[in-house]
């Protein structure tokens, strides 16, 4: 566990000298594939930018005023991330989210006229979410000292997204606490206890409590590959951003792919254990915003840089149980969305690669997302 109190500064060729070599032939195999699919995603996407990019902005081009004239529109989100569609129950195995979103004027506009990027189509978010990591074994009473620690998360979110032709960025503050305050163990019991599961005995020995403070970035670049709006299409979404806080630094970069019939004309789905959400599709633009259906089946990766995970490496002031992680951890993700008319459904199964040190497989959870647009 790095020592945040003796380090100073925290200097990136401690953290280099410190990163661990992938022992395992099947971790090695696994990661060396999602790099390639990263690879192939971003020529897809290169290709895409210079023979097909989408429609700019009709609402800004047509009318020539800024998304703040324009009238609210409202969502609200049900995201519910659990690896019980993977069969497990361990490291990351629960998360929820309840996040209610606007577009339009907003007290943000302010901090979104500042930033070089805040001219466009403006989204609100607000979100409040649990998550909670587990060792692979939760019925020893004394968890292993070389297994993932108990940790819970319980934040509070406010996301700035701002669109503008097929261009999305997303800036989030996260704030709230890690440790027995965010009522991540009784969660956890009260599940099991209804659904008749084991009881997990280790939660004596998590994370202690401690604020998360943090900031996260996120852009995305919607390209149409081939077809058209309302029609059949295919296309393809570059991913890349940062994290930065006493909760998670991190950089990350990739992107998805999806094609389908009608599809929203947004930028994808999102992860609880991401930025949470996105903002609402445009419904002007959706034709399953007016009539009929939409569908489209996604899949994607992405490739993390992790300097800082409190729950791997610990409270940040106190000692608590670590693990060696792992600093480039990758993940994939395949699924369905569905959307009619204000409604708008999807899954996605998600391989999540090895974390730490001694993990002995990957993490594996469906995340599910529910969401009604007024």
């Amino acid at each position: 566990m790095l020592d945040f109190r003796r380090s100073k500064p925290f200097l990136l060729t401690t953290l280099l000298a410190r990163m661990p070599r992938f022992r395992s032939d099947n971790g090695r195999r696994w990661n060396a594939a999602l790099a390639r699919l990263v690879a192939v995603l971003g020529v897809i996407a290169v290709w895409g930018s210079v023979s097909r990019p989408l429609l700019a902005d009709e609402a800004v081009q047509a009318t020539g005023e800024p998304s703040r004239t324009r009238p609210r529109e409202w969502s609200v989100s049900l995201r519910w991330e659990n690896d019980t569609f993977g069969g497990t129950d361990r490291f990351y195995t629960d998360g929820v989210s309840l996040s209610l979103t606007h577009t339009g004027p907003s007290w943000m506009d302010p901090v979104a006229d500042w930033l070089p990027w805040g001219e466009g189509r403006r989204t609100v978010g607000y979100d409040l979410s649990q998550i909670m990591m587990t060792p692979e074994d939760t019925k020893r009473p004394i968890p292993d000292p070389a297994d993932r620690p108990y940790a819970g998360i319980l934040a509070l979110g406010l996301t700035l997204h701002v669109e503008r032709s097929n261009a999305c960025h997303g800036l989030k503050f996260i704030t709230g606490v890690i440790g027995p305050w965010s009522l991540a163990e009784e969660t956890q019991r009260e599940v099991h206890r209804l659904i008749g599961s084991g009881k997990p005995r280790g939660w004596s020995y998590q994370l202690e409590n401690e604020p998360i403070l943090n900031l996260a970035y996120e852009y995305r670049h919607r390209l149409r590959l081939a077809g058209q709006p309302a029609a059949w299409a295919f296309e393809a979404v570059p991913i890349g951003g940062g994290w930065l806080g006493n909760m998670l630094i991190q950089g990350q970069c990739g992107g998805l792919l999806r094609a389908g019939f009608n599809m929203p004309n947004d930028f994808g789905p999102a992860l609880v254990r991401g930025l949470g959400h996105l903002p609402p599709p445009r419904r002007e633009e959706t034709a399953a915003s007016h009539s009929g259906w939409g569908f489209a089946v996604h899949g994607g990766a992405l490739v993390n840089l992790v300097l800082r995970d409190i729950t791997l490496d610990g409270n940040t002031f106190e000692d608590s149980p670590s693990v060696d992680k792992y600093f480039v951890v990758p993940m994939a993700g395949v699924g369905l969305s569905v959307a009619h008319r204000r409604f708008q459904t999807s899954f996605t199964y998600v391989f999540w690669g090895k974390e730490f040190e001694g993990q002995r497989d990957y993490s594996k959870f469906g995340a599910v997302t529910l969401s009604y647009y007024f």
